[in-house]
């Protein structure tokens, strides 16, 4: 007689082999991953800008400005912008009234301040490009000599 050698290391092998596919369960697992980039603005011009008021004797003195250019780059389309209410920056010698403006780079009004804040106003920015804005600033009543300061702050807001 003629015997083969089948090793017992073979024998679960194939009895596998023999079983039909189904019995083997087949067990995935998806695992998902979530995050988020936060949006983001910077301006290109330095954070405090100081600009020199002119005066004009009309409406019992008229002291305006207006800011250099104030580049405003975001990581995202379609910000807003509020310009803050326009503060006194100190003991001004006379009681003002006054007004901000912000404007575009073709001098087109985008908000206005001035005892309040402005509401919030779409800049039309496209997503990493740099929108050219200015403040101008005037300021009514300024009858009395001395020193006026005045502060406006600009804020960037994710539409």
């Amino acid at each position: 007689m003629n015997f083969k050698r089948i090793s017992i290391a073979a024998i679960p092998a194939i009895g596998l082999g023999l079983m039909p596919a189904a019995a083997f369960a087949q067990v995935t697992q998806d695992t998902t991953f979530t995050g988020s980039v936060p949006g983001n603005c910077s301006y290109t011009t330095a954070a405090q800008d100081s600009v020199a008021l002119s005066y004009d004797s009309a409406s019992s003195g008229t002291l305006s400005g207006e800011s250099n250019n104030i580049g405003i780059q975001c990581n995202f389309a379609n910000t807003n912008v509020q310009l803050g209410a326009v503060e006194a920056a100190g003991a001004n010698p006379a009681t003002t009234t006054n007004s901000a403006r912000l404007l575009d780079s073709e001098g087109e009004e985008i908000a206005v301040s001035g005892e309040g804040p402005s509401g919030s106003e779409a800049l039309s920015n496209s997503a990493n490009a740099t929108e050219n804005v200015t403040i101008e600033l005037t300021s009514t009543g300024a009858s009395a000599p001395g020193s006026y300061s005045y502060t406006v702050t600009l804020t960037t807001l994710e539409s």
